[in-house]
């Protein structure tokens, strides 16, 4: 085992622990139905991703669609709880903090077998004109590096734990600390994380657990998704993340590959109410499926509502393969989810906010917690027949797992327990004009189109509504560089730390 102190919110797919997925995952994936080619809007869809027309022009360079929403959780007892007077942490949501996340692609190369590879950049820029809260404000805070530290050490030697409780006890580092906003956010350290790092750079390489920082603080990753004419079904999901078809995170094979999964930005084409979608944000160290809720209308079309399953972070109901545990550690409660192994076996994880769905162990454990399925579950509207996602809310909850200690007599009351430290929303805000058109004429207008002189007459509207739309977007680069990020069941790629 290793340590890294690299913190951050915790979001995807393949077998959730309590849905399996069909074990030929690669094979069910490939087999593209002959019926899609012959749709009337199967060619036009065919060109959404070629260089200079409208689609690939909105992907590339994207619009500010997407707000960040974090919300700290503050401790509001921390010295009754520290003196015994109380046995359970008192927590006070603090926020919305609001940030904008921009996406720049770039390097795209479209490879001969059908795929395009490309690397996403993930930034985020905070909006005080949006936001009630001062970054200077204080809260109290969970100390990560010596609560998060002792836990990941539950199981070390006598002799480790009694070095590690002498440097404690020099540098004073408390159990729980106070902190302004902006640190907790993107400045978070403590001395005895420093001297750590010092200690054991290979083990410790960052000395800033903020909480945006982690997420963003190298937000870059090379993505190749399928595309192509024989893809439809296929179209922008994912064949390999950095370079592997694997997190490489997991034991098993199907719980860790990315195969078939989508960072949000589209989904595939022609979307049946069957179908499950399969979506992954880094973050959450695992692909999370979405499943069919309800018909939606929006800007004149029928969408698709899917939405995260409230069983996502579950252990397995039958006794089955915990897929999302590392057999050293002891098994989580339901509704809690270990990412441990994408933040270098830091005790971290991932949960619905206010642990909604959670076994009620874990949230009467603490104090302040009010879930609200309205206000904490995940979705997505999709309009079915493009893939393309017309807004989405998609929110985890980033918490510390504490672990049976013991030897460290200052921080013992600690054990067992799961504290939350924040939640993120990404919402999606909306489409450009000229996308929602483009969609509007693909899945009304196009479909009726029967007579060649119609065809002509609305292939030369679809011309002359390209021309445009092109004149806009080169009207957009010379204002700004923007970027986009669109659904994103909870994180991004790199930041600007405001």
């Amino acid at each position: 085992m290793r340590f890294s102190p690299t913190a951050g919110p915790l979001n995807a797919l393949c077998l959730t622990q309590s849905v399996k997925y069909p074990c030929s995952l690669r094979s069910a994936l490939s087999n593209e139905d002959p019926s899609y080619n012959n749709r009337p809007t199967a060619n036009v869809l065919r060109l959404k991703m070629v260089r200079g027309l409208p689609a690939f022009d909105w992907w590339y360079t994207p619009p500010d669609e997407v707000l960040l929403r974090v919300y700290i959780f503050n401790i509001t007892n921390s010295e009754e709880f520290l003196n015994g007077s109380h046995t359970k942490l008192h927590f006070q949501e603090i926020g919305p903090l609001v940030f904008r996340e921009k996406l720049r692609h770039s390097n795209v190369v479209f490879n001969d077998n059908g795929t395009m590879t490309y690397v996403a950049h993930r930034t985020a820029h905070f909006l005080p004109e949006m936001t009630n809260i001062n970054l200077s404000a204080e809260v109290i805070q969970p100390n990560l590096a010596v609560l998060g530290m002792s836990s990941y050490l539950w199981d070390a030697s006598f002799f480790t734990k009694m070095g590690f409780n002498v440097l404690m006890n020099r540098l004073d580092s408390k159990p729980i600390v106070k902190l302004t906003v902006n640190q907790t956010l993107w400045n978070l350290t403590d001395p005895l994380l420093q001297v750590a790092r010092v200690m054991a750079p290979n083990l410790v390489p960052d000395d800033n657990m903020g909480f945006l920082h982690q997420i963003y603080h190298n937000f870059k990753d090379e993505v190749t998704v399928f595309m192509g004419p024989e893809n439809s079904r296929r179209f922008f999901t994912m064949e390999h993340f950095n370079g592997s078809p694997r997190l490489n995170h997991w034991r098993n094979e199907t719980c860790d590959s990315i195969y078939g999964a989508t960072e949000g930005v589209a989904y595939h084409q022609f979307i049946t109410k069957n179908d499950t979608l399969r979506y992954f944000r880094k973050t959450m160290c695992r692909v999370t499926p979405l499943n069919y809720k309800c018909d939606v209308e929006k800007l004149g079309m029928t969408a698709y509502r899917f939405e995260l399953p409230p069983n996502i972070f579950n252990r397995p109901a039958d006794g089955g393969e915990e897929c999302f545990n590392q057999p050293h550690l002891p098994y989580l409660p339901s509704g809690v989810s270990d990412v441990s192994p994408c933040y270098f076996d830091f005790p971290l994880a991932s949960s619905f906010p206010h642990f909604l769905n959670a076994d009620p162990s874990v949230r009467d454990s603490v104090k302040g917690m009010e879930p609200n399925a309205d206000k904490h579950g995940s979705f997505v509207i999709v309009e079915p027949t493009t893939g393309v996602p017309m807004e989405s809310r998609a929110r985890s909850q980033s918490n510390l797992v504490v672990r049976q200690i013991t030897g460290f007599p200052r921080i013992e009351r600690f054990s067992n327990m799961i504290i939350p430290m924040f939640w993120a929303e990404y919402n999606q805000v909306g489409l450009p004009w000229y996308i929602s058109g483009l969609m509007y004429f693909t899945v009304m207008i196009l479909p009726k189109i029967q007579a060649p002189g119609s065809f002509a007459m609305a292939l030369l509207g679809l011309i002359l509504l390209v021309v445009v739309v092109r004149r806009e977007i080169a009207h957009r680069k010379k204002r700004t560089l923007s970027s986009y990020s669109s659904l994103d069941l909870l994180p991004s790629t790199s930041s600007q730390e405001s």
